[in-house]
């Protein structure tokens, strides 16, 4: 399986992205895009995830997708998209089954964490169909089996490496003394352990962690207020998302910020709510402020918001384009597999496939799996 290494952005300020927009999901099967009027077209089975935390997670993770498929027109492809429940066995049943009722495919594409994957790899296997998977990266990869069928490229936002290199920046930007603030299912994924890990790794102490519970949202986060007035840390981490995200902005600005010299840090998300505190923030993909011009201007003509999923769709989308170039043969499964074992990671988010930042930020990372337990997509529920 190919896995590129990438940057992680580094922030200093909060920025606000918009995150409006949205896309029906009303079946499992939905509409094809339609392919460009060439050639035979490559046949994709593209995977949109549903979610009931993030509302446009599938929305822009496919519209994404087709904006970087659709930089280079002239190559023919035609995509049928399927959307996948956040429960793994759900989602697994409802992409096969798609399979199943296309067997003019060539490759499957989308969001699919390990899994999903897993399953549907499995499935894929007995046709020869490539696959292309991505997924945030919430959990550190566990070492396939010998034999075991998965993905030809998996791409992340890498949460993981980017909480490795968020302790490296709370560290030195605001000091060794952190209390985490963490969302009821973010405590369920390794990111958080590998923030902890990587902070005392470097002499940092976590003074305490609150959950969040499920609860009265007027006293969602009493805890953490007691936390951090008991502890008076330097830095307060916060791992939210979704509604919740914006809750915990708004009792920031109202209740902690102006209450102390602690400063606030998380990953990019947390600039796309107005907490009235500078943040700092470390993440494998760039805000709107950080964005390339080139791409940024792209969002923006295709009025595709700037937010994880999309960036992740669109590079996806403008790699596999970038892979199918240069082949030679008529679409086939073979011709896709050999392409997409050669492929560079093109687009929003990728670099040269190796960098500085990408080999140092895995120093401070542990060498297993944590397995923290939950198994949904990240951001799915």
């Amino acid at each position: 399986m190919t896995m590129i290494p990438r940057r992680h952005f580094l922030a200093s300020t909060s920025v606000a992205v918009s995150t409006t927009g949205g896309w029906s999901a009303a079946q499992a099967l939905v509409h094809s895009a339609p392919a460009p009027q060439t050639a035979k077209a490559w046949q994709l089975l593209a995977v949109a995830p549903q979610s009931h935390k993030v509302a446009t997670l599938g929305s822009d993770y496919r519209r994404g997708l087709e904006l970087g498929l659709a930089q280079r027109p002239e190559i023919a492809v035609q995509l049928h998209w399927v959307e996948a429940p956040p429960t793994p066995s759900r989602a697994a049943r409802s992409i096969t089954a798609a399979m199943d009722q296309l067997p003019q495919l060539h490759g499957v594409v989308g969001w699919m964490p390990p899994a999903v994957e897993a399953r549907v790899a499995a499935h894929a296997q007995p046709r020869g169909l490539p696959l292309w998977a991505s997924d945030t990266g919430a959990d550190l990869p566990a070492d396939a089996k010998p034999g075991q069928p998965q993905a030809v490229v998996r791409h992340s936002l890498d949460l993981c490496g980017s909480a490795a290199q968020l302790a490296q920046a709370v560290y030195q930007q605001l000091g060794p003394r952190a209390v985490l603030a963490v969302g009821h299912m973010e405590g369920g994924y390794d990111f958080v352990y590998t923030f902890e890990h990587s902070y005392r790794a470097l002499g940092g102490r976590v003074l305490a962690r609150h959950v969040g519970q499920f609860g009265p949202q007027s006293e969602e986060f009493d805890g953490l207020r007691t936390a951090v007035f008991s502890h008076r840390p330097d830095a307060v981490v916060a791992f939210y998302s979704g509604p919740q995200l914006a809750r915990f902005a708004h009792w920031w600005q109202a209740h902690a910020q102006s209450q102390g010299d602690w400063g606030l840090a998380g990953f990019p998300w947390l600039g796309d709510v107005h907490t009235g505190a500078n943040a700092v923030t470390a993440g494998a993909w760039p805000g709107a402020a950080q964005a390339e011009p080139l791409w940024k201007h792209r969002f923006e003509l295709a009025a595709v918001p700037w937010t994880a999923a999309a960036l992740m769709g669109a590079e996806a989308g403008y790699s596999i384009a970038a892979a199918i170039e240069n082949v030679t043969q008529q679409p086939s499964t073979s011709a896709l597999h050999q392409a997409w074992q050669k492929s560079v990671l093109r687009g929003p988010l990728a670099i040269r496939p190796h960098t500085a930042i990408s080999s140092r930020r895995v120093n401070n990372r542990p060498n297993t799996p944590l397995i923290s337990g939950w198994l949904n997509g990240y951001l799915q529920t």
